[in-house]
Order: structure tokens, then C-alpha cells, then sequence
């Protein structure tokens, strides 16, 4: 699941607020069980009023488990980590926190501060709901339920579930060792998915109905993220230290603003076997095109068309230079979708950067311990 395929509805402390679209499902699934809620309560009440209590109700949902994310990237803050955008999509949210935990306590308490919060506002409605009118009570009733059980959920000892990194924290104090840490937190992360997963087969055969659908997915889920997140670790601990120098390519010879895209196809495409080609001359980059946007081309129209004409400008390439951090590289051309990336210092591009380079490196620190 891609989260950066969100929409930014807003900013907090410079925190991008992003909904990925599967968010929707879940926003109407609690509008649609509350207002059920209150038809059972008020049965003489409007379908369309029902409905806007229902999703009403949604929103203050949508609003707690932002808090829950929120308190994650406050905490996160002040230890001076960056936290670039928040999402919220079906099974609650993530934080993008940018920046390796330096200490066990770190990561303890970024952890624990989302549960926590949850766990809290949860008490909060359930309290409230004793000294308001029947029909509002039934509803905070069910968030402040929901809320707790989002907490005490999320406190289950599997990475990368917020219990799995407390799990990890007090593992890493303990042994001195993040590494193996991470290793036992997402070994008890995939355990619980398919704890999960069984439980749900069992559920839906048991009642037969797809009941148990939701466990099985939700088990899926944090399986793969289990195995993604520990491999991610695997590759910062890897790439930890090397710059973009140390892996780059020679610049290639670019193509002039004036040549034909015949020509460029004839002999560097077919020739060469290139398939990014950067458009300048003496060092200087003008643009970049690929083979995607030669296909765009008609085969009529390649003689009379010009590299200039379908390039890609300068200043909407994304570059990195020499002394930037590989790992911030792999990132940026995996934001980016990008398969290689120019390096420029000083105006000049001096090398190219490529997925293919990245992965070498990747493979052979891994390798020989490096």
C-alpha cells in the first residue's frame, strides 16, 4: 500500500496531514454503525439527521486517531527528529518519522505516547458519556470504546505495531544490541500476523460468515509490514555513513539541445542501450528525458523533433550532490519513482546515480559486513 498517495488536507507544525483514499472506507463504515446506533435510540429521527450524526461522529474518530499519530510525531519532535507528513488510511495511521532512535528511551516513549494518547482520550468519552443525553452518550459510549481498543490493539508486542517498538526499546536496553532487537520485535510481529490471520479463518468458518475477514486482513497487513520495516533497518544500517561519491557512476555524455531524437534513438538508445539521457553540453545540464518519452514520440515525427523539445527542465529535476547521504538518495529517487538521479555540484553534473548502483552497494556491505 502506497501511502504517499494521500491527499494533504492541512498542516501541524509543519507536519503535512495527508487521508490516503482506503481512509474512506473506514470513515463511512463508523458513520454507517452509529447511525444505526441512533435509529435504535431515536427511532422517530430522520434518516438524513441520523446520518449526519453518524458522520459527525466520524469526524471526531477521524480527529482521535490523528491525535493518537500527532502525539507519535510531538514526542518525536523533541528529541529533534523530523516527522515530514502523518497518513491515516484503514487501519489507522502512520507516522513518517524521519531519523534513527539514538537511545532505548527514545524510542520508548515515541511508542508509547500513541497508545497512551489513545487510551486516555478513550476514558475521556467513555466518562463523558454518563452526563449527556442518551442518544450522544450511546455514541461517545462507542468512541471512547473504540479508542481504547485502537490503544490496547496498538500495544501488542509485534513490530511494527507501537508495542512492538516498546518491545524492541526494552529488548535494546537490556542487550545493548538495536539490531537484534529489531530482529526479535518483527520475528514476534510476523508471529502475531499469523496469529491474527488464524483467527479470523477460524472465526469465519465458526460462524460462517466473513466476520473473521477483518482479522485475516489486518494480519496480512502487519505481516508485510513486519518484514518491510526490519529490511528497511537492514538497508539504513547497511547505507549508514555512505555518500553519494562513493557509488556514483561517471556523468555521461549528454545529448545536445539540437540533436534529433532519430539520431539519439539510432545511437544511444539502440546503440548504447541508454535509457535516461541528460540534455547539455560542457558539464552544464539543461534537462532529461528517458525512453518513456521517446515512446511518446510517433516514429514519423522523430527526425524533425529535438532532444530540447521533450526534455524535462533543470530546475523541475530533482539532483543530489556528491556529499549528500546515500540513503537520503535512495529516498528521494524512491519518492520520486526515479531510476536514476543526476549528481550536480556547482552547476556541473560530475556523476549519475542509478537504482542499479544503489542495490550493488547495498548487496556487498551486506555481504562482507560493511
Amino acid at each position: 500500500m502506497d501511502l504517499r498517495s494521500g491527499i494533504v488536507i492541512g498542516r501541524v507544525r509543519g507536519i503535512a496531514i495527508r487521508v490516503h483514499w482506503s481512509w474512506l472506507f473506514v470513515f463511512v463504515l463508523v458513520a454507517w454503525r452509529l447511525q444505526g446506533d441512533v435509529a435504535g435510540l431515536v427511532p422517530e429521527l430522520s434518516s438524513a439527521l441520523r446520518w449526519l450524526a453518524g458522520f459527525a461522529a466520524a469526524a471526531i474518530f477521524f480527529l482521535s486517531v490523528l491525535l493518537h499519530e500527532l502525539s507519535h510525531a510531538f514526542v518525536a519532535l523533541h528529541h529533534g527528529m523530523t516527522v515530514p507528513s502523518i497518513t491515516l488510511f484503514i487501519f489507522g495511521g502512520a507516522s513518517n518519522v524521519e531519523g534513527e532512535m539514538k537511545t532505548p528511551g527514545q524510542e520508548f516513549q515515541i511508542a508509547f505516547a500513541g497508545p497512551a494518547t489513545s487510551i486516555v482520550i478513550g476514558a475521556i468519552l467513555v466518562g463523558a458519556s454518563y452526563v449527556v443525553p442518551p442518544v450522544v452518550g450511546s455514541v461517545l459510549f462507542y468512541l471512547g470504546v473504540t479508542n481504547s481498543v485502537l490503544g490496547v490493539f496498538n500495544l501488542l508486542p509485534g513490530f511494527p505495531l507501537d508495542g512492538g517498538r516498546v518491545l524492541r526499546a526494552l529488548l535494546w536496553k537490556a542487550s545493548g544490541n538495536m539490531e537484534k532487537s529489531t530482529r526479535v520485535a518483527a520475528g514476534a510481529g510476523t508471529t502475531l500476523a499469523w496469529g491474527l490471520i488464524a483467527v479470523g479463518v477460524y472465526y469465519s468458518f465458526a460462524t460462517r460468515s466473513l466476520a473473521g475477514v477483518w482479522f485475516v486482513l489486518i494480519g496480512l497487513f502487519l505481516r508485510s509490514s513486519s518484514e518491510s520495516a526490519y529490511g528497511q533497518m537492514m538497508v539504513e544500517r547497511a547505507l549508514e555513513g555512505v555518500r553519494v561519491r562513493a557509488v556514483m557512476r561517471e556523468a555521461p555524455e549528454p545529448v545536445a539541445p539540437t540533436m534529433s531524437l532519430q539520431r539519439i534513438v539510432d545511437e544511444r538508445v539502440l546503440g548504447r542501450g541508454e535509457r535516461a539521457l541528460f540534455v547539455g553540453g560542457e558539464g552544464q545540464v539543461l534537462g532529461l528525458f528517458t525512453v518513456v518519452d521517446l515512446a511518446r514520440i510517433s516514429t514519423e515525427q522523430l527526425a524533425t523533433t529535438l532532444a530540447r523539445d521533450i526534455m524535462v527542465p533543470v530546475d523541475q529535476i530533482i539532483t543530489v550532490g556528491p556529499d549528500t547521504p546515500l540513503l537520503e538518495a535512495t529516498q528521494s529517487m524512491t519518492e520520486h519513482d526515479f531510476h536514476q538521479i543526476p549528481v550536480v555540484e556547482d552547476g556541473r553534473m560530475v556523476g549519475v546515480l542509478t537504482r542499479g548502483d544503489v542495490l550493488q552497494q547495498l548487496e556487498v556491505r551486506q555481504r562482507f559486513g560493511r
